[in-house]
């Protein structure tokens, strides 16, 4: 009887054993893919970020259309030439105005940027 029983606990101890063996370099294997796999989409999403704030920051200097004219350009066709490509537009009966503000210089020393243009 306690032959029988000894036998059935080896028994058990290898099968464990075996599937432990079986399993651990699997499971070693999934969670390696798990994890590149996280790092490639966080990867991607810090590009997206960077994009999102290169994109605001190229709106912020120049209008709409011409930013994203540059932007479909240099996304198209990265070309290597000596001169770029210049982004201008003829314009029908436009006044432009050269004015001179007394005082702006004095004033710009004593102001911050921000402050001048309020």
């Amino acid at each position: 009887d306690h032959e029988v029983l000894l036998s059935d606990l080896i028994t058990l101890a290898c099968t464990n054993a075996t599937g432990i063996l079986l399993h651990w370099p699997k499971e070693r294997s999934q969670r390696n893919a798990f994890m590149e796999t996280r790092q490639c989409v966080e990867a991607r999403l810090r590009i997206q970020r960077e994009n999102q704030k290169q994109e605001q920051l190229l709106l912020s200097v120049l209008p709409r259309h011409v930013a994203m004219e540059m932007k479909n350009d240099i996304a198209g066709q990265p070309q290597e030439a000596q001169f770029h490509k210049i982004y201008i537009q003829r314009h029908e009966n436009v006044s432009i105005l050269f004015a001179d503000i007394c005082g702006f210089t004095s004033l710009s020393d004593q102001c911050t940027a921000e402050e001048l243009v309020r």
